[in-house]
């Protein structure tokens, strides 16, 4: 919400401008119900608003999205959803990364996303966060001395077996035998 203060934020809301889709989301704790600036719905009292920069930071709070407006189907271009879906991707996927989770933060449905994002990069969602996370430990297997139970558990698995596992499945090498394939 760069720049943007509460007055600016308001007469937005009153006045439903679609220019400020997109740049912030406002919720009623009346109704419990957060909305996009441009919601045709009746305009709530101030003291009833709190802005947000975004959806999701509103479902944290415990609002839901408005079925109206639909503040959780922002419609951007498939660029856009792609590229937010991989910057979000490429910050999380060293933690329990849900497709549910993507798309409330990329703004379309999970379905929709898959489709897209799939389409774009040949992979899901999930299977590029996967490949990040085995890039990442390949990574750590070379450059560092860390266990391999350690790089497991950084980049967000449960134990060192499910980990071995998939390191096994996309570089056809046991982290172990990847790290000793290195020392020769």
């Amino acid at each position: 919400m760069n720049g943007l203060n509460n007055q600016v934020m308001w007469t937005a809301v009153e006045e439903c401008d679609e220019n400020y889709d997109g740049v912030f989301i406002y919720a009623v704790k009346s109704t419990g119900i957060c909305c996009k600036p441009s919601c045709k719905s009746r305009t709530p009292l101030i003291e009833n608003v709190s802005f947000y920069p975004s959806l999701s930071l509103a479902i944290n709070d415990g609002y839901r999205p408005c079925k109206r407006c639909q503040p959780d189907l922002l419609h951007t271009s498939e660029e856009d959803i792609i590229f937010s879906a991989k910057r979000f991707i490429e910050k999380e996927y060293r933690s329990s990364l849900s497709l549910d989770r993507l798309a409330i933060e990329v703004g379309v449905s999970k379905f929709h996303l898959q489709r897209l994002f799939k389409k774009s990069t040949g992979f899901s969602p999930l299977e590029y966060a996967t490949k990040l996370k085995m890039n990442e430990a390949a990574r750590l297997l070379r450059e560092t001395d860390e266990t391999i139970t350690e790089i497991a558990h950084n980049l967000g698995f449960k134990s060192s077996a499910h980990f071995s596992n998939m390191f096994r499945q996309h570089l056809d090498y046991t982290p172990s035998s990847f790290r000793k394939g290195l020392n020769k």
